[in-house]
């Protein structure tokens, strides 16, 4: 790409900039101002690969209590929102279920789910793809983690678009009165549950954060309603973007569909090339705790940091023709689920999702071809897709 050295004015706070998914302006970042200043909402950008490693890995100087989103929340006590240790002793109430091991134990789980609905949707040559795989898939998933009953899934399917709007609700009040309603409508179905689980324990993580203890005391309330709260959007948004604007890029490369069809080995590369190439979350925030330096800039205790994945997932420095979807990518050091201590810890189970949906599909469906484009919200956390209707020949 050519990349004009005229210095640009970015809102980095803009949904529409990612709605449009600008890698214009984070090549010109990462030429010219590779830790931007946005004067405007008082953030440094961080746009290459190694500076956002450099961000996540020394979690002890750049903060995510209470300032990991747009929107502050410092009453917020999940995980996410948690420095260590408090961060990590409550990530290893579930840890165990989302190792690799502990992910493979749902493989046969997944793939039946996967090809039931796989076959339906291409069974008439065209499908709506967020409503019949790429959104239901991760909110069944998502029920059966939790400990909701499964036909609650478009439930979760619901809580989770209004709640990944979280970045929005201070600009627009329809936003705030529809995350506030998610919020009421999913604590309203998981108290009764918590009745239960408390009463006769589960395999499923209210189970779990209800039986905790951490240091001898038990989850607080409030701490398990963020928790599940996270696990909605979390676990069902990421996977939803990923299989959306993944299919989409295969449209564009037919070649490497059946590559991939008659070669199912190639299956993880692949998967891990549509995380690289999506960048389904386009950022997390981080507060400086201290005076430091990033990537040779000066930031001063207070000052707050957004890292930017979708630039560092295509950076000149770490990957070879980063504009190119390359299905053989190889190494494939992306970013697309964090790094460091807050990597996302559910990154085994998506992979073991996306991998199982895109083998089936590119098994039994040939001719990708949008009937319509990817309807993407104009969202400053994720490249969400509110619909996209796709045509296949059954193979």
């Amino acid at each position: 790409m050519t990349v004009s050295s005229e210095r640009m004015t970015i809102d980095l706070l803009d949904p529409a900039l990612y709605q449009r998914n600008p890698h214009d302006v984070w090549s010109w970042m990462r030429a010219n101002e590779p830790v931007y200043r946005d004067e405007k909402n008082g953030l440094w950008g961080i746009s290459r690969h190694a500076d956002v490693m450099d961000v996540e890995r020394r979690s002890m100087v750049f903060s995510s209590a209470g300032v990991y989103r747009a929107v502050f929340s410092p009453g917020e006590s999940n995980m996410i929102a948690q420095d260590d240790p408090r961060h990590r002793q409550q990530r290893m109430l579930v840890q165990p279920q989302l190792t690799r091991a502990g992910v493979a134990t749902r493989t046969e789980e997944i793939r039946s789910l996967v090809a039931e609905l796989v076959d339906e949707a291409i069974e008439k040559g065209h499908f709506e793809v967020v409503d019949m795989i790429a959104g239901q898939l991760p909110a069944r998933l998502t029920s059966r983690l939790l400990g909701f009953p499964e036909e609650m899934w478009p439930h979760l399917k619901s809580w989770s678009e209004r709640l990944m709007r979280t970045d929005m609700r201070e600009r627009d009040p329809e936003v705030m009165a529809e995350f506030i309603e998610a919020n009421r409508e999913f604590i309203g179905a998981m108290t009764p549950i918590i009745g239960e689980v408390a009463a006769c324990p589960r395999n499923d993580f209210m189970s779990i954060w209800t039986h905790a203890r951490i240091d001898g005391k038990p989850l607080p309330p409030e701490s398990i309603v963020h928790e599940v709260g996270l696990f909605i959007a979390g676990g069902a948004e990421t996977t939803r973007t990923a299989i959306s604007h993944g299919l989409r890029a295969f449209c564009d490369h037919q070649d490497q569909w059946e590559e991939l069809a008659k070669n199912p080995e190639l299956a993880d590369s692949a998967v891990e090339e549509v995380l690289r190439w999506v960048t389904p979350l386009n950022n997390f925030f981080r507060m400086a705790l201290t005076d430091d330096v990033i990537g040779g800039q000066p930031v001063r205790a207070g000052d707050r940091v957004i890292m930017l994945y979708p630039s560092a997932n295509r950076d000149e420095a770490v990957f070879d023709k980063p504009f190119e979807f390359d299905i053989h990518r190889h190494p494939n050091p992306h970013l697309s689920f964090g790094f460091g201590t807050h990597l996302c810890v559910g990154a085994n189970l998506a992979r073991l999702v996306l991998t199982t949906v895109f083998s089936e599909l590119a098994q039994k469906a040939k001719n990708l071809t949008p009937i319509s484009e990817p309807d993407v919200e104009a969202n400053i956390f994720a490249r969400a897709v509110k619909s996209f209707t796709l045509g296949v020949t059954p193979r």
